[in-house]
């Protein structure tokens, strides 16, 4: 960490307690002062090694029957009743369940109950963190996350036909998918786990083939025996239930590589870089400043990310922060205490903050000859422009973290948030709800309003318990955006119609087909170790990544494919030099 004053430039690294308080005995008050400073916002997060054997922790599930005291509370408090903040579900014994279940989450240890932790679960994709990042690196397709996305053109959202109030029936959401609801609101998108520690569950995912042409092929859909070229024939399947359509689509498990100088780095720099890239491309280039991790930026601080990891993943109820996903299977479940406390959590976000970043490997001259051409390829076809080489503190890293248009071949159903982050506070990580239509690991799930759009406190503005980022952007941010108008398919496909490229650069900026198509820069540090490529895993090696690239990076692109073959040769050589580090 470096902190400048007008005569100096200090550098230090973040301490563990027991040398903070050596270096401070030897050092006296002054040294005392700066590195207080500097060690505050860790300040409960000093152990490195449990914060690494819970990074390594295989987490089993525990099954902590409910007590009689807890029914009757249940039965004793009042339902919750429908503010209209969200999409309406039918009322029928399923949603009161759900309802009655919303109530009992609210109990405390201060109404006389015993709260013990459930573990594990009940949904969940892996069992401890290093299943995903081994070494604090990436995994294969076979981890990779499901998400389901709801279109908000649906004819299930259209109003009721008739004086009576019947129109599309309601109760098909709950026969699709139930963890889509929670209490009386419709989530436009959730988390499709692939585990269940509990029964049930895997019949509700299997059911989700049922609105799907020719159903989901396991190659696909199942984490054993997912693969690369099933995701690259197939990037995002649509399906239709009823009148209802939705779509599914995978994330991948990046590198967690340099996280803690990630941290550091400024989003004034950010900010910077932005306006830079618009003005020296005339605004063929111009990324948007939004959260430093997540495939979307949509995640502001690192403690934040821990725990959504934690609650998403893993299915742990993080003290303070995030909660489990419930059980669609048995709506009635409920888990209350912490699985993991705070103090846990800062440790293992301080050891995720404490992975090495990727360094120069020793080559030798005729290597470093071949590397240092590479490079000079690699700028003069414009990869430079988003792939920044430094953002101080982080040496070497090759990303501008911004958000940027890659075009239609990348689109996702899931948007990116349009509101651009301007501050940020990097203090505690923030309370939320996963699956409901709060902030998730891999999105910003907006509930849907009766209009079938995303209702306005989505986007991002799910935080309790301290102030939301302060956003901007040029579309007012108490509007969610807005499906672009177009025609119902005979079957269901996506992207559902094409967008006319005056209409991405004018009226619908910032709409939610346009929004689906920007990703943030992932850093390329370590990108030779980190295969597959790309948001989902489609590509096999770095060559199909390249080509995969549209959008803001179409020039680029199109001066790859027409490369010689030596000059291709040479800029791959430079990014097979970025090793991930040597644990």
């Amino acid at each position: 960490m470096e902190i400048a004053t007008p005569l100096f430039r200090f550098s230090f690294r973040i301490l563990p307690r027991e040398r903070l308080m050596a270096v401070m005995h030897r050092c006296g008050l002054a040294a005392l002062l700066i590195l207080t400073l500097i060690n505050t916002q860790y300040a409960n997060a000093q152990d490195a090694k449990a914060g690494r054997e819970l990074f390594e922790r295989e987490w089993e599930f525990v099954d902590r029957a409910r007590t009689a005291d807890a029914f009757d509370s249940m039965r004793r408090m009042p339902q919750r009743r429908d503010r209209g903040h969200g999409q309406r579900i039918g009322r029928g014994p399923r949603s009161e369940s759900r309802d009655n279940g919303q109530a009992l989450a609210s109990i405390r240890p201060s109404d006389g109950l015993e709260l013990q932790s459930d573990g594990l679960g009940p949904l969940y994709n892996a069992v401890s963190c290093a299943a995903c990042h081994p070494g604090g690196g990436a995994s294969g397709v076979d981890h990779n996350v499901t998400w389901i996305t709801i279109d908000p053109r649906s004819p299930y959202f259209d109003p009721p036909t008739d004086r009576r109030g019947r129109g599309a029936p309601r109760s098909s959401v709950m026969d699709l998918f139930p963890a889509l609801v929670s209490g009386n609101t419709l989530s436009s998108g959730t988390v499709v786990h692939d585990r269940s520690t509990r029964p049930g569950y895997d019949t509700l995912r299997q059911r989700l083939s049922v609105g799907v042409v020719n159903g989901l092929q396991p190659q696909w859909f199942s984490p054993q025996e997912r693969t690369i070229d099933a995701i690259a024939r197939q990037p995002v399947v649509a399906g239709r239930y009823g009148t209802l359509d939705y779509y599914l689509s995978q994330r991948n498990s990046p590198p967690l590589y340099g996280m803690g100088e990630i941290e550091r780095i400024s989003i004034n720099r950010l900010k910077a870089i932005s306006l830079s890239q618009q003005r020296s491309s005339a605004g063929r280039i111009s990324g948007r400043v939004a959260g430093k991790y997540g495939w979307r930026g949509q995640i502001n601080t690192l403690a934040d990310f821990v725990a959504a990891a934690c609650a998403t993943e893993l299915g742990l109820n993080v003290a303070g922060a995030a909660q489990q996903a419930d059980d669609p299977a048995d709506p009635h479940y409920q888990s209350f205490a912490a699985d993991i406390s705070t103090t846990q959590l800062a440790d293992l976000t301080s050891y995720v903050a404490d992975l090495p970043a990727p360094s120069k490997p020793l080559l030798s001259l005729d290597e470093r000859k071949r590397v240092r051409r590479g490079k000079l390829v690699f700028n003069s076809i414009g990869c430079a422009a988003c792939h920044i080489a430094d953002l101080p503190p982080a040496r070497d890293i090759f990303s501008d973290l911004l958000l940027h248009d890659m075009g239609a071949e990348l689109q996702d159903p899931f948007p990116a948030a349009a509101q651009q982050l301007t501050s940020m506070n990097a203090a505690a990580p923030y309370q939320n709800r996963y699956g409901g239509g709060e902030t998730s690991a891999y999105g910003n799930a907006a509930a849907l309003n009766r209009t079938g759009y995303p209702s306005s406190r989505s986007g991002g503005r799910g935080t309790q318990g301290r102030s939301a980022p302060r956003v901007v952007s040029s579309y007012d941010p108490a509007e969610a955006p807005r499906a672009i108008a177009m025609d119902y398919p005979p079957q269901p496909q996506f992207p559902r119609g094409e967008v006319d490229e005056a209409d991405i650069q004018g009226r619908h900026r910032f709409s939610w087909d346009v929004l689906q198509r920007e990703w943030k820069t992932p850093p390329l540090w370590g990108v030779a170790d980190s295969a597959p490529y790309l948001h989902d895993g489609r590509a096999a090696t770095l060559t199909e990544a390249i080509q995969w690239h549209g959008g803001e990076a179409e020039a680029s692109k199109q001066a790859f494919i027409k490369l010689k073959e030596e000059q291709r040769e040479l800029l791959l050589t430079f990014l097979k030099s970025l090793k991930s580090p040597i644990n």
